[in-house]
């Protein structure tokens, strides 16, 4: 026998709870669509199967059957106009006001609000959940304790997809192959690793107390990646490239550096010391890490010349030594020879003139 299916409400249906929303309507839709029954003349021209073969168009047992059964019975958006467009969007009865019948009638609520709203919301709905229901919220920055009160008796935890979801509509299709953050007590954990797997995404656990650092680590790696391509914009300016030329011109660019460190697994070590911090090293490219000092210090000295002329670059020549800083130690970890990098070090110490 299959499980019974998990009802699912999503509290604040934004761009995550959107795509989250789709992923488990598509993942429902998949589970209803009836296997294809053969042509007469494909019975009888197929091959009867033997007493140890099973029928793929069968059903699953029940030690086989996949217990990530989830499906969307409600959301709640907080004005009447995103309620609108989400029920566009999911399918499903949209409600805007006091979230409560459909709420009541969930097995597992997925609060997708911002995170300064989540301890006052839950801390509203904990009168109303019973200790058999889950909340779980998709912060990447705050544990599920921040969920917790002396009112609530729901099992409490995390799910956060690790993907820049800026489709205000959400695309369920970025969440296949994300990865999921989970945390919070056992049963919680249980839920969300569901909710990953049915919406296909792969969960790894997080220490709760150790949340905010994953998540300053995804904040640095995903949305600095636009500050940093801003900072490339404004030095292409300086050599007469528009700022939208200039984004595209880039583009290969970081798509090649998101391909190094893509294969950076492909040749794994086999020191046990070396937790592939040099295969990273290895990703790096650039001046740093050939060692051109040369090269540094000519971009120091051009650099520190268009803070003096324009004060809104007053930043970069602090974001360029920084940043040149930390590669040099990273070259360092790979093959770079002690004497460059000490070099690079001198060259990014010395004081600006």
């Amino acid at each position: 026998m299959n499980p019974p299916a998990i009802k699912v409400f999503i509290l604040g249906a934004g761009r995550v709870g959107r795509a989250i929303g789709r992923a488990i309507v598509d993942q429902a839709a998949r589970r209803q669509t009836p296997a294809r029954n053969p042509s007469p003349t494909e019975a009888s021209t197929a091959a009867p199967p033997s007493g140890d073969e099973a029928d793929p168009a069968a059903p699953p047992s029940g030690d086989e059957a996949d217990p990530a059964a989830l499906y969307l019975i409600g959301a709640w958006n907080r004005t009447p106009a995103a309620a609108l467009a989400t029920a566009a969007l999911l399918g499903v009865e949209i409600t805007s006001g006091p979230p409560l019948p459909d709420l009541q009638a969930a097995d597992l609520i997925i609060m997708s609000v911002p995170d300064d709203a989540i301890a006052d919301l839950a801390a509203r709905l904990a009168p109303l959940l019973t200790p058999d229901q889950i909340l779980l919220h998709t912060s990447g920055s705050h544990p599920a304790s921040t969920m917790a009160s002396d009112a609530m008796r729901a099992h409490l935890g995390g799910v956060h997809p690790l993907q820049a979801l800026a489709d205000p509509h959400g695309d369920p299709d970025l969440l296949r192959g994300a990865t999921f953050a989970v945390e919070g007590d056992p049963e919680a954990i249980d839920a969300a690793r569901l909710v990953a797997l049915a919406v296909g995404g792969n969960p790894v656990a997080i220490p709760s107390e150790a949340k905010v650092f994953y998540h300053a680590a995804a904040v640095v790696s995903a949305n600095y990646i636009t500050v940093l391509v801003d900072a490339a914009r404004d030095l292409l300016a300086e050599a007469g490239v528009d700022a939208r030329a200039g984004i595209q011109m880039l583009m290969p660019l970081l798509k090649g550096t998101l391909d190094n460190l893509q294969h950076l697994n492909d040749n794994p070590t086999d020191d046990p010391h070396d937790p592939g911090l040099r295969a990273l090293s290895m990703a790096l490219t650039g001046p740093v890490r050939r060692g051109d000092v040369g090269t540094v210090r000519r971009h120091l000295d051009a650099i520190d010349d268009l803070a003096r002329r324009r004060p809104e670059a007053a930043d970069l020549p602090a974001l360029y030594r920084l940043l040149a800083a930390r590669a040099a130690a990273i070259a360092r970890r790979g093959d770079l020879p002690d004497d460059l990098a000490d070099a690079l070090d001198r060259a990014l110490k010395r004081s600006k003139t």
